[in-house]
């Protein structure tokens, strides 16, 4: 009778796990085909699957780092790319037991016409503030107080760090009207935390053109 019992919960166990891995698929597929509908009636492209892009490597820090798909087109002049990506963390207990976590991030490129510095704006985290606090400075700073205590700017070319960081763009960083950024090889990035939905793109891809053009981009 015991073994009996034992056989049926174990049953009913591999039931639910399929079921529970069968909805997960059922669901990806759904947002697969919710997002191809609206990229053919958007006149964007998708492109399922992980791909080599160019501004993976940026991403490469990330544990086991993957893209699901890309959506591409032309707004406004400028190439466009939105990427569903993720990532893993990992992390140990006071007991020693190791817990892998999935992250989900959503990706906008443009790629800006002309030549560009490389450059990148973020939120210092507290270990970053505590270092400057002992004196030890970021790479660059643009002499704003404020700004040089909320975000750390990463560049080879300290010059161009503070054109294109016009007072304008200081002070929606301030506001936290500007998103964390980098410009690389020509190409704007921001990354928000998250799936990729259809509901992310519009507002995402039009932060990303706010951004480029207060830059300096011109259409």
């Amino acid at each position: 009778m015991v073994l009996i019992f034992i056989g049926v919960a174990v049953a009913l166990l591999t039931a639910l796990v399929v079921a529970a891995r069968n909805g997960a698929i059922r669901a990806e597929r759904h947002k697969r085909d919710t997002l191809y509908a609206w990229t053919m009636t958007n006149g964007w492209q998708m492109h399922e699957g992980d791909v080599n892009t160019s501004w993976r490597q940026r991403l490469s820090g990330l544990r086991q780092f993957g893209i699901r798909r890309i959506v591409f087109s032309t707004v406004h002049g400028l190439p466009v790319t939105v990427a569903d990506c993720h990532y893993t963390t990992e992390s140990t207990d006071g007991e020693g037991r190791s817990t892998s976590q999935r992250v989900n991030l959503s990706v906008f490129v443009a790629r800006l016409p002309g030549g560009w510095p490389d450059i990148e704006v973020r939120n210092r985290r507290m270990g970053s503030r505590f270092m400057r606090a002992l004196g030890r400075q970021s790479p660059v700073e643009i002499g704003h107080a404020e700004f040089d205590r909320r975000f750390k700017v990463v560049t080879a070319d300290p010059r161009a760090a503070h054109v294109l960081l016009s007072p304008a763009l200081v002070d929606a960083h301030l506001r936290n009207q500007a998103p964390p950024w980098s410009l690389r090889g020509g190409e704007l990035m921001t990354i928000e935390q998250g799936r990729l939905t259809i509901e992310r793109i519009g507002p995402g891809v039009q932060r990303l053109g706010w951004l480029a053009e207060a830059l300096g981009y011109r259409a």
